[in-house]
């Protein structure tokens, strides 16, 4: 008998000591989503107002814009009364023959002109400040010119500080 009272008194410290430790559990696991549920109220709030100062911001701009496009409507209205009108009879008038033939130095600036638009440096005498100067035709022809060199994509990429991607496009759309 007094060993089936001490397996019994065993056997209760055993399941004493398994529910005090199932009710810490349970304690911690609440007290995560207290402070879980603290997180959530203190990012909606941020986020509110977050919000609630860009749709301000929005509203002033929004005011500013019609602001200005009211002051520049009533100041076009104003120089158009102030200007005086002009009579045709007032103006004189200048006959041009377009018949005649341009005068030579008008077909001189004109080739030179031209001309000053394709000269232009090499490819392979580029700086990489000329480079970045480049426009967007420019670099397109650029590109094309390293690829025929045989560069591979990351090359040209790295050549003309462009991304990867973009020289991609660049290439698959001119195909």
């Amino acid at each position: 008998m007094g060993f089936l009272l001490t397996v019994s008194f065993l056997i209760h410290g055993l399941s004493l000591f398994c529910i005090i430790l199932l009710y810490m559990q349970v304690t911690k696991v609440k007290r995560i989503e207290r402070l879980h549920q603290q997180n959530i109220n203190k990012m909606e709030a941020a986020m509110g107002s977050y919000l609630a100062e860009f749709q301000e911001q929005n509203e002033q701009f929004l005011r500013q814009l019609r602001e200005r496009s009211t002051s520049l409507s009533s100041e076009v209205e104003k120089s158009s009364v102030k200007s005086p009108l002009v009579d045709e009879e007032d103006v004189p008038v200048q006959r041009v023959d377009l018949k005649s033939e341009p005068s030579q130095s008008l077909h001189e600036l004109l080739s030179i002109e031209e001309n000053q638009k394709h000269i232009r440096t090499p490819f392979d005498e580029l700086t990489t400040d000329q480079i970045q100067d480049l426009s967007g035709e420019e670099i397109k022809e650029f590109s094309f010119y390293l690829k025929r060199k045989g560069l591979t994509i990351e090359e040209i990429a790295k050549h003309l500080h462009r991304g990867k991607t973009e020289i991609e496009l660049l290439l698959k759309f001119h195909q």
